[in-house]
């Protein structure tokens, strides 16, 4: 099980009882640590590019929407998303708006809209974003398999866990269930349940999550959009590569080809092989 944190910037944190061997772990640049209870290890895999993306077309393409919201007291993100097509869209977003987390830590990241066409809707355009951000979490989960790490379930906390809209978008990309607790401040409810076993309100920390943690709403994900996101998902991972190309980053796999099937030290992520001969990067490497 995992935590799915829907904030300014989206994290997965993965619990589990045991340590994950350190040089698979060190493969993929994820982190071990120590949980808040005895025996349980966490991890953090994350985007800086969660709800800040969807902030930023706000602010960008909405603000009189935005002023209307707060002049009728209502939410301008459920005004935005009650827009979206019901079905999968057919662009493509990458969502390196900002630094980005494990496994590439690009400190010079640069997003990517692709498929825009005279008919895109403004919809169209929120759930790619929304979508592009969960096939970077969807990525996540063969890196992190890579590890030993597999997430069967998905507990969704922050703010984005209000949306109906945005979890069904996860579950059906991820191919997993969202629970979506009742109480989904995470941190405040897990500052609570802690304090109130160590001073004896409770008999136990699980005596506490057992009174105080209750699923509100399970997302199950739709057989038929999770095959159709699958398709889409295997252009996604053609993205960062042709970025990184696109604008002459330097290639990690420059000193360390791909001959094994990984990038780097990375397993699993390999630029494309129509993009590894392709005359941009021939000038580049020149």
């Amino acid at each position: 099980m995992a935590a799915y944190g829907l904030g300014t910037y989206t994290r997965i944190t993965p619990t589990y009882d045991r340590i994950p061997p350190a040089a698979k772990m060190a493969s993929i640049k994820l982190n071990t640590e120590h949980h808040a209870l005895p025996g349980l290890y966490v991890s953090f895999y994350y985007n800086l590019t969660g709800g800040a993306l969807l902030k930023w077309f706000r602010d960008t393409f909405a603000p009189l929407e935005k002023a209307e919201a707060q002049a009728r007291g209502v939410d301008v993100y459920d005004l935005l998303l009650a827009e979206m097509p019901p079905e999968p869209t057919d662009l493509m977003v990458l969502p390196h708006f900002a630094v980005t987390g494990p496994p590439y830590y690009d400190e010079n990241p640069r997003g990517l809209i692709a498929g825009l066409t005279l008919e895109t809707s403004r919809g169209t355009f929120i759930k790619a974003l929304l979508e592009g951000v969960t096939y970077y979490f969807r990525e996540g989960l063969d890196v992190m398999a890579s590890a030993d790490i597999h997430i069967d379930e998905y507990r969704a906390t922050g703010g984005g866990a209000k949306s109906d809209a945005w979890l069904q978008i996860k579950a059906d990309i991820l191919g997993r269930p969202l629970a979506r607790p009742r109480v989904t401040e995470a941190t405040s409810l897990g500052a609570v349940i802690l304090a109130g076993a160590g001073a004896g309100v409770y008999g136990s920390v699980a005596e506490a999550i057992d009174q105080l943690v209750q699923i509100e709403r399970v997302f199950e994900p739709d057989p038929a959009r999770h095959a159709q996101y699958a398709a889409r998902f295997a252009r996604y991972k053609d993205l960062y590569p042709f970025v990184r190309a696109l604008y002459g980053a330097v290639w990690l796999w420059a000193s360390a080809p791909c001959a094994s099937g990984a990038w780097g030290d990375n397993p699993g992520i390999c630029p494309p092989a129509t993009l590894t001969s392709s005359p941009l990067l021939d000038k580049r490497r020149g």
